[in-house]
């Protein structure tokens, strides 16, 4: 049986959980990047954020990714958790949003031409509630 003091460490835990939650909902996370590396043509470069960036766990799920595609030729494709499907194409900023995000996959489209080092940037995040996404949940 748990005496007074164990009760009011876990209240205090509880507390501190709640308070995390709150400065989470409120603040987001930081922002966690990721450069593709070297890719063949018709390859892919994956990886799982909670391996990825191990300091990520305490704001799973993850909602929020950028890929920025510097290249001027090579179109990928971007494919969230194995079964969302999004192109970027060459030279643009695709973003995503309200998506819990686990894995990510990024396959190079160019039917000869390798990625470049450094061209390609995935960036994922958990947002910040705003009044709107507040608003979809009631």
């Amino acid at each position: 049986m748990p005496n007074l003091l164990d009760l009011v460490n876990i209240r205090r835990s509880q507390n501190l959980s709640l308070v995390r939650l709150e400065k989470i909902k409120q603040q987001g996370s930081p922002y966690y990047s990721y450069s593709m590396p070297v890719t063949a043509a018709g390859a892919s470069a994956n990886f799982d954020v909670e391996h990825q960036f191990p300091a990520a766990r305490k704001y799973f799920p993850l909602d929020w990714i950028e890929v920025q595609n510097a290249d001027t030729t090579i179109g990928l494709t971007l494919v969230i958790n194995g079964e969302s499907s999004f192109p970027v194409p060459p030279n643009s900023i695709r973003s995503i949003d309200n998506q819990a995000i686990w894995h990510v996959r990024l396959t190079n489209n160019h039917a000869a031409n390798p990625t470049v080092l450094g061209n390609v940037i995935a960036t994922v995040q958990r947002q910040a509630e705003t009044i709107d996404s507040w608003a979809r949940k009631q």
